[in-house]
């Protein structure tokens, strides 16, 4: 599923029938704000794509809000080519640009290069995660995890060795409107590795700040 967020109704009817034609779920925001209340009420994508001008919450500042919590692919679809703007996009968190107008079939290029990236086939050992974790092995045997403990390691293994506190796991699996206590999350790492057995080990604590994903090679 991608998030398209921009402002202009007929740009945004132009994109989504491209995409829908090509079987490429899209859903869609006005503006900024719009698109991080989406966010931070827990709706899953593989990629968005942004405009930068927009009222009330511009692409610039939607993406450094992202990525306080999130490291989804963001592509700026901008009516903006000089450099200076380009290279705000990219300092904000941005990983791709592309410019209006476009051809249909680079836009089509684009998207299908970063949701084939955001697939996530992996393998640690005799972990396995495949079709974006909705397939997870171990030694060989595909294994059903509860939603919430396969969102915890699908999260921890897209920001291998990279240490996420309990706040930003609770933002990014159940969004802002969590109440309750963090502590909730070492109960389900603790089921979490119990199901991974021998490769309960990846899943590294770090004390006083949360956990790191992080495979050792050697």
């Amino acid at each position: 599923m991608i998030l398209l967020v921009e402002d202009t109704l007929n740009m945004r009817k132009l994109i989504t029938t491209i995409l829908k034609q090509e079987d490429i779920e899209v859903d869609e925001a006005s503006n900024g704000e719009e698109a991080l209340e989406k966010l931070e009420n827990g709706n899953k994508y593989s990629l968005l794509l942004v405009d930068i001008m927009m009222p009330k919450l511009n692409g610039l500042e939607l993406t450094r809000e992202i990525r306080k919590f999130s490291q989804v692919p963001i592509i700026f679809i901008t009516a903006l080519s000089d450099e200076k703007s380009q290279v705000l996009a990219y300092d904000a968190g941005a990983d791709g640009y592309i410019t209006k107008p476009f051809p249909k079939q680079l836009l089509i290029s684009i998207v299908n290069r970063y949701l084939k990236k955001t697939k996530i086939n992996k393998k640690y050992e005799g972990l396995e995660i495949e079709e974006k974790g909705k397939k997870i092995l171990i030694d060989g045997e595909e294994c059903d995890f509860p939603p919430k403990e396969r969102e915890i390691l699908m999260y921890l293994i897209e920001n291998e060795n990279t240490v996420v506190t309990r706040e930003q796991i609770i933002t990014s699996i159940w969004g802002y409107s969590f109440i309750g206590n963090d502590r909730v999350i070492d109960n389900h790492i603790k089921k979490l590795r119990q199901r991974l057995k021998n490769y309960s080990k990846f899943i590294k604590t770090v004390k006083l700040v949360g956990y790191k994903f992080e495979v050792n090679e050697f």
